[in-house]
């Protein structure tokens, strides 16, 4: 089996999915997962590209997953400038491979980058996987309009996550993965479990 998920920034895969893509890996998957913002210049203070960079090649030691990082385009001032063009669609196409499930941000974030991949993304995805999953992401999630129809359990896997989620300690306090994980408890309550990762599952993309 082979997984790909498609997101915009280093961290957005741990907290939206890693458990789930944990899950799989542990069945045999193999994980690519494709960034399509490239670490770059940062306005949070204490946060700049080599700090994040540092901090995404720390996660994916650990968590062994394929990464490949879009050579996103930059703007003068040497912030990211997602696009969505035709160019930046070729770009992306180039890292995607055929897969039997492809992960991608939900288009209802407020995040101009995670809205800008989801539309470079889809059209490519739904021709490449057997099913496309859609994520529930915190903080965003408390704000959708649709919910999902998929909840996969991550009560084993969760330690695994929370260790991936310390990687980008620049960006995510205590404070922040126990909003993630009371995220991941409250979507573990529609199947009566403990701790839980969502989605919403298109079918038959082809």
């Amino acid at each position: 089996m082979k997984i790909l998920v498609v997101s915009a920034h280093p961290d957005d895969v741990e907290i939206a999915c890693s458990g789930t893509l944990k899950k799989f890996q542990q069945q045999g998957a193999d994980i690519i997962s494709v960034i399509t913002v490239q670490p770059s210049v940062e306005d949070r203070t204490g946060r700049n590209r080599l700090v994040v960079e540092s901090e995404l090649n720390t996660s994916y030691q650990q968590s062994g997953f394929d990464l490949r990082v879009l050579d996103t385009a930059l703007h003068a001032n040497g912030r990211p400038n997602l696009v969505r063009n035709n160019v930046t669609m070729a770009e992306l196409n180039q890292l995607l491979e055929p897969c039997d499930i492809a992960i991608i941000p939900n288009p209802e974030d407020s995040h101009q980058d995670h809205v800008n991949t989801y539309h470079l993304a889809w059209p490519l995805v739904k021709k490449l996987a057997s099913q496309v999953w859609i994520t529930h992401q915190w903080p965003y999630c408390h704000y959708y309009s649709t919910l999902p129809n998929l909840f996969v359990d991550i009560h084993d896997q969760w330690e695994f996550k929370r260790t991936l989620l310390k990687c980008y300690g620049s960006y995510l306090g205590d404070g922040d993965i126990e909003h993630i994980r009371v995220t991941n408890q409250y979507w573990a309550q529609r199947n009566q479990q403990s701790l839980a990762e969502a989605f919403t599952v298109v079918n038959n993309c082809f």
